[in-house]
């Protein structure tokens, strides 16, 4: 009976290792996730601004255009590339850490062995009648054309 104990203690330890582990993984994958999240959104601001620059160039082109025009906008995407470097090196700092802390960023790599593809899955089935070879969109008790039984 004891012995049972001591096996129920193990196997206990080894639970608690693999949910520590997996909420490790869980909670870095997820600031990771928060962190390029932001960056993509800040991103979408500069093109933004670069699009405000390009329609302020364009509505004075006839004039005589100034880099003052377009300083606010450009001092707003300076500030906004400085974020995304320290967005970045939050991102490089989080990978030490979890490097630290056993728990590496996985890299997801496409599996080119799997049966099926994306575009299996997505494509239209095309049904065919093992007899006459005629082709349905859905599949059919029997081939419309002669009378073959295609259960």
């Amino acid at each position: 009976m004891g012995e049972g104990k001591g096996t129920f203690q193990k196997w206990r330890k080894k639970v608690n290792k693999k949910v520590t582990t997996l909420s490790s993984k869980t909670s870095f994958a997820v600031d990771r996730s928060k962190l390029r999240k932001q960056i993509n959104g800040i991103e979408e601001e500069i093109k933004i601004l670069k699009q405000q620059i390009g329609e302020i160039v364009n509505l004075n082109r006839n004039s005589l255009f100034s880099v003052s025009m377009v300083n606010y906008q450009l001092a707003q995407i300076e500030a906004k590339e400085n974020a995304i470097a320290q967005l970045e090196k939050d991102i490089e700092e989080l990978n030490e850490l979890s490097k630290l802390a056993g728990v590496e960023e996985e890299e997801l790599v496409p599996d080119y062995k799997a049966k099926q593809t994306i575009d299996d899955i997505t494509a239209s089935y095309i049904y065919n009648c093992a007899n006459c070879n005629e082709c349905y969109d859905e599949p059919k008790k029997f081939c419309e054309e002669c009378g073959y039984n295609m259960d």
